[in-house]
């Protein structure tokens, strides 16, 4: 029986190693849909264990995009607790139905970070410039089997704005 050069253990860490040296290629984003949320004022429960809760009335609001277009429902809202450390903490329920009358559900779970000066300014509904403070979520889509269902198996991340009275939120789908 001939030897190999190298004992079968080695080829086998050499083979299962392969795809650790393959480069992969960051994923891209694509614009999916801009929406424009309504709030009403906070209801500030406290002081918890978490930090500040506040829960965020979610009134209404559109939804404009390539393949998606439609009106943001009054009856969701953020639930935020504001940490020790300035960071909001958000997850917002709510749902919007589209120009062809689908129902889609959102849940969006993201941060705010921003310095105690300009959280002040947001808390006081004043407009901030966007590039005082990093606003990003991920939102996850639920919708009915159809012309809408590719959302329910896409990955999705978004950037926000707090505006006076609104959210703006940009989706981009993760290629």
């Amino acid at each position: 029986m001939k030897k190999h050069p190298f004992p079968f253990f080695i080829w086998l860490i050499l083979i299962c190693s392969a795809p650790i040296f393959a480069q992969q290629t960051a994923p891209g984003l694509v614009f999916v849909c801009e929406l424009q949320v309504k709030l009403d004022p906070a209801l500030v429960v406290g002081e918890t264990a978490h930090g500040t809760r506040r829960i965020i009335p979610i009134v209404g609001g559109s939804v404009v995009g390539p393949k998606v277009k439609g009106e943001i429902l009054t009856g969701g809202a953020d639930w935020q607790v504001v940490r020790k450390d300035g960071v909001t903490e958000l997850e917002a329920h709510y749902q919007f139905k589209t120009d062809d009358g689908t129902l889609i559900y959102i849940k969006n779970i993201g941060m705010r970070v921003a310095s105690p000066e300009v959280a002040a300014k947001i808390a006081r509904g004043e407009k901030v410039d966007v590039s005082e403070y990093y606003f990003r979520a991920v939102p996850k889509f639920e919708a009915p089997v159809g012309k809408y269902e590719w959302m329910n198996n896409t990955l999705f991340i978004c950037t926000g704005e707090r505006l006076p009275n609104a959210v703006k939120i940009n989706v981009y789908q993760v290629l």
